[in-house]
């Protein structure tokens, strides 16, 4: 059953990143580095949330789709975070400094032993090259499902998960990137590099993905005509839609 404290946590810092989404893209790298990365944080936000709401009632008929959406959210988890430290970090430094990494730490053990636990309940493991997940090449032995794990772990990882995701809006402030002396010319390699790294997703993850965990008229984020409304319901939806019926409902912003 989930924890009322933990579903507090998790509204707090759901209603700080929707109010971010709310506003237009800013029209200047710097200002944009904190409003892209509440978007993304609110899609975490979500669909983890759904994830730790549903994950102890599910039916044994759909404990397979449920598990390849779990898996798809916390593998969305870690990727953000593995890339924050290993491309998006590096490429802001020395001017940029941060305790990103070290609050990283505080939540990575349960957030990687519940993706492992994912891994081997569906027998999928990450292709890097191919920015999806594939049937693993050496699957270890089937698991049972058990939502309680899934939640436990969750609940362990919350506090400080939230807790860093709510500090990373306050570093990435634009007033902080122009005091710290960060160069343009950095934002704009990151912009190049970020629009090559989105084009290896997988579309029929990542566009569903995207447009299920943020409100219908949020600004972020910036996608063209016919992506939400037609391509994503019509098209991309049905692949995986066994799974993304976990997706939760997104109630529109109230201030667009």
């Amino acid at each position: 059953m989930s924890d009322p404290a933990v579903l507090e946590r998790f509204e707090r810092s759901r209603v700080l990143f929707r109010s971010l989404v709310g506003r237009p893209e800013p029209d200047n790298l710097y200002d944009r580095q904190a409003w892209n990365m509440g978007g993304v944080h609110l899609m975490l936000t979500e669909s983890m949330l759904s994830v730790y709401r549903q994950a102890e009632g599910i039916k044994p008929a759909d404990e397979a789709a449920f598990a390849f959406y779990a898996l798809i959210t916390m593998g969305g988890v870690h990727h953000h975070h593995m890339t924050e430290e290993e491309k998006y970090l590096p490429a802001l430094e020395p001017e940029f400094k941060t305790p990103i990494v070290d609050e990283h730490h505080l939540f990575t053990g349960p957030l990687h032993e519940l993706e492992e636990y994912l891994q081997e309940l569906t027998g999928l493991e990450p292709d890097a090259a191919k920015g999806q997940y594939v049937p693993a090449k050496n699957p270890k032995p089937k698991v049972a499902y058990n939502g309680r794990k899934i939640t436990e772990a969750i609940e362990r990882m919350a506090e400080p998960m939230f807790t860093h995701l709510e500090k990373e809006i306050e570093y990435l402030a634009g007033d902080k990137l122009r005091e710290c002396g960060l160069p343009l010319s950095k934002l704009e390699a990151w912009a190049v590099y970020e629009k090559s790294m989105i084009k290896n997703f997988d579309p029929w993850v990542s566009l569903v993905f995207v447009v299920a965990h943020t409100p219908r008229n949020s600004q972020f984020p910036p996608l063209p005509p016919g992506i939400r409304s037609f391509l994503v319901p019509w098209v991309f939806w049905w692949k995986h839609r066994k799974s993304w019926r976990f997706c939760p409902p997104q109630e529109p912003l109230k201030s667009a």
